[in-house]
């Protein structure tokens, strides 16, 4: 009976994993965007060469730039073109918008080991004033200055992904934008004396 069971079990498994890899590579599913429920994230794989970024999705279509493998990239829509499955992406932290293979790039992991899916809202809450957490931090308005303490709210989207809102004792409010762990950017400008944005632990 338990020998009987344990084939069943795993001729199971081996079927849920045919399933798998038949689903993506026999019928080539068009992965979705994150809107729909996809990655937020790519990361570049499987290729040691690098990855070209091409303007259009066609290999004839120019290369405008090559992504080295554990390159990490924004998930902005996939299609179907000419039989082969197109990624519309861009680095993650800025740089050219373009094309690549979807064969040769998988769904990135957080730093917490997780696969985030589905729209980063967290800007969108944080302007809503729809906040996961409050408090008080020390901060200032030029460095070097005294420091005061500043009103924060932070809205979050799970795996490192949050906005952090700090209003300083004058009233005026900046917003930190946080990626997979990582400030990305904040909506300050050189006209305020932020000319670029940095942070450290």
């Amino acid at each position: 009976m338990m020998r009987t069971l344990a084939a069943m079990l795993l001729l199971a498994a081996w079927l849920v994993a045919s399933a798998t890899v038949s689903a993506q590579s026999d019928t080539g599913a068009v992965p979705a965007a994150p809107d729909d429920g996809g990655p937020r994230h790519w990361e570049v794989t499987d290729i040691s060469s690098g990855l070209n970024l091409r303007e259009q999705p066609s290999t004839s279509s120019r290369i405008v730039l090559t992504y080295p493998p554990g390159t990490i990239l924004s998930n902005l829509g996939c299609q179907r073109t000419d039989d082969k499955v197109w990624c519309d992406v861009q680095k993650l932290g800025g740089g050219p918008r373009g094309y690549v293979a979807a064969t040769y790039i998988r769904p990135a992991v957080a730093p917490d080991g997780s696969v985030p899916t589905g729209p980063d809202n967290s800007a969108l809450r944080a302007g809503q004033g729809d906040f996961d957490a409050t408090g008080k931090i020390p901060c200032s308005q030029v460095k070097g200055q005294p420091s005061s303490l500043c009103d924060f709210g932070v809205s979050r989207a799970g795996s490192g992904y949050a906005t952090v809102v700090v209003t300083k004792p004058d009233g005026v409010s900046r917003s930190l934008y946080f990626v997979r762990g990582q400030l990305l950017g904040a909506d300050t400008s050189q006209a305020d004396g932020y000319s670029t944005t940095s942070s450290e632990k």
